[in-house]
């Protein structure tokens, strides 16, 4: 069955609603079958994601972009939203667990371009260990807070302190959307925090880039492991590509349960000993 997409909010939020919608058509579960209908998409910038699905990925194969509805086929059935994997598939009376979710990530490619540019980053920054840090912030707060989840500086820097002990010379690479916080992790720790630019301070929803966004995805799936944010769909998104890189899919359960159903326990951690 043909569809036309129209993610809304966050990037993470669209990734979400594009790669389970675009993936129905072929999979079974993540299985290619036979029938290859077209998905058309409109994916509009906004203050909430102010670029383009082109502008970080590649163009899939069956994909065909649109800037109106007038693109698209009458018959078409539309599809807006931004609902998580495991969700869409529930509307369509099908369950997939994480790790078919995990498969499904793995039809999305980053542009040569990002990959170009993390690669480079890659290549100057990182230690023999480099441990990938989302520490959402701005909007991400009050959502946070609301579900009971928030997750706070200080987890971040007991997770900082115990891997230093093992080894002074990991790094973290940090991914923030919050200029206050990247200052405050670089100037704790500034031998050990690397991140891809220094965010300029701004009162507004965003303070990166979308393309600087998919930049810190792209080099997040290069990390050891992600470290994130309860209740993030940032999170979520970099969890999903890191362990495609990593090839370690049979782990997506554990590691997005984590993060989206029991929470974090800020009291312990032990890289050793999954919370």
């Amino acid at each position: 069955m043909c569809k036309y997409i129209i993610p809304i909010h966050g990037l993470s939020n669209r990734i979400n609603w594009f790669a389970g919608l675009y993936c129905f058509n072929f999979i079974n579960p993540c299985i290619f079958n036979k029938e290859k209908c077209v998905v058309y998409m409109k994916w509009t910038p906004d203050k909430e994601c102010d670029g383009k699905f082109e502008d970080i990925f590649r163009i899939l194969p069956n994909l065909i972009l649109v800037s109106n509805d007038e693109e698209v086929p009458k018959e078409i059935p539309v599809y807006r939203g931004q609902f998580p994997i495991p969700n869409i598939y529930s509307k369509f009376n099908i369950k997939i667990d994480h790790n078919t979710e995990c498969l499904i990530y793995g039809f999305l490619k980053f542009k040569n371009e990002i990959e170009n540019i993390s690669q480079e980053f890659i290549k100057n920054n990182f230690s023999q260990k480099t441990i990938g840090l989302h520490i959402r912030r701005t909007d991400g707060v009050n959502g946070a807070k609301y579900f009971g989840n928030f997750t706070s500086d200080a987890f971040f820097m007991k997770i900082i302190d115990v891997e230093l002990a093992i080894n002074k010379d990991t790094k973290f690479f940090l991914a923030t959307d919050n200029s206050d916080t990247q200052l405050f992790f670089k100037n704790k720790y500034p031998n050990n925090i690397i991140f891809f630019k220094q965010i300029d301070k701004k009162d507004i929803l965003r303070q990166t880039t979308l393309k600087e966004a998919g930049i810190d995805l792209c080099i997040l799936s290069y990390c050891h492991h992600i470290e994130g944010s309860f209740h993030s769909a940032f999170t979520r998104a970099a969890i999903l590509f890191n362990l495609n890189r990593r090839k370690e899919i049979d782990k997506a359960n554990e590691e997005l349960n984590k993060y989206f159903y029991r929470g974090k326990n800020e009291e312990y951690y032990n890289p050793l000993v999954k919370l």
